[in-house]
């Protein structure tokens, strides 16, 4: 498979965007320079994952949307652009779309709904608008499972801002879409079913990782003998608020049992947040406990200081201070701060 490597430019060139499919648009007049500010803003932005837009305006200045829900990037595109526009009259420039470089070209054109060559793997389908390496050129492959949101349909969710770090380190992205909790057993066995088969397309690492119900599943998996590389949790639940339980203890001991079956092997990173309207409390405690007398390789981030709710971790601020230690624990092994010493 050949692939296009997209550049901005800034003087010479700046950073180089990610993987982007085979087919070329005719030549078109460079991008503008960019200012030193727009270069460490596209830097940020790819630290971002999709729904996600950069544009930058005449004046040289980027403005960016990521993280933004929806069955197509045309959100984040609109917002990047009405953001670019209420700094004055101007001509304003949109370059990228998720990771495709679009540079003076109709979106809608380049940006294929399913990348090429990209199937689905059982029942995970690739990241809509999304261009992949494939399985033998890609880092290896992380899987996102959404949450719910009561009486809606989530699996337009966007995956929480922090997952374009492993993107970024070239990893493939796919879902793992359900609309709804039908038979949550059969769920936990798909997704690891489904990590076999990507293990056998040839992806080298895979690593599951997702929010409240998303993140127990992805435990779950696990638990059942996925053959992962790193499970990242957060604010896992699947019993609903506190105050509909009819019996809290059974949150807990369901979640005591998931935590303590997890064999050593991957690396496990649970995360939860103050003022959780689905967490029973203890859960960090547990995980603390499971991990030491199991031996599995463990990161426990108990409520980080300075983020409060069950969807904190959506934050982009949560992307930006939790992600890099986050990718470096699933990747290295080690610990750094502010996740531990």
């Amino acid at each position: 498979m050949r692939w296009l490597i997209a550049t901005l430019v800034l003087a010479a060139s700046i950073a180089t965007a990610e993987a982007q499919p085979a087919a070329q648009p005719s030549p078109q007049p460079a991008a503008q320079p960019l200012n030193a500010e727009a270069a460490r803003s596209f830097n940020d932005f790819q630290n971002f994952a999709p729904h996600r837009a950069f544009v930058v305006g005449a004046d040289g200045k980027a403005n960016w949307q990521a993280g933004v829900s929806g069955p197509d990037p045309a959100r984040a595109i609109a917002s990047a652009m009405k953001r670019c526009e209420d700094r004055g009259p101007q001509t304003c420039t949109l370059h990228i779309v998720n990771n495709y470089t679009v540079t003076h070209q109709d979106w809608r054109q380049l940006v294929p709904a399913r990348a090429a060559d990209a199937p689905d793997i059982g029942r995970l389908r690739p990241q809509p608008y999304w261009s992949m390496r494939g399985p033998q050129l890609a880092t290896g492959l992380i899987v996102w499972s959404h949450g719910y949101m009561a009486g809606k349909n989530a699996t337009d969710s966007a995956p929480q801002s922090w997952v374009g770090r492993f993107t970024r380190l070239g990893y493939d992205l796919y879902r793992f879409d359900r609309e709804w909790i039908s038979d949550w057993a059969s769920d936990a066995t798909a997704l690891a079913a489904a990590v076999g088969k990507a293990r056998e397309m040839g992806y080298r690492r895979v690593v599951l990782a997702g929010q409240s119900a998303g993140a127990w599943v992805s435990l779950a998996a696990a638990m059942r003998g996925a053959k992962v590389d790193g499970v990242i949790s957060i604010a896992a639940a699947h019993h609903g608020t506190v105050d509909k339980m009819r019996d809290t203890t059974r949150a807990r001991s369901e979640w005591q049992q998931v935590i303590k079956g997890l064999k050593p092997g991957p690396a496990i990173v649970v995360v939860n947040f103050a003022d959780d309207a689905y967490d029973v409390g203890g859960r960090m405690a547990d995980a603390n406990a499971a991990f030491t007398a199991s031996g599995v390789t463990g990161l426990v981030i108990g409520d980080p200081e300075g983020f409060k709710g069950h969807g904190a971790g959506a934050e982009s601020s949560f992307a930006r201070k939790f992600g890099p230690c986050i990718v470096a624990f699933v990747e290295t092994r080690k610990k750094q701060a502010p996740c531990g010493d």
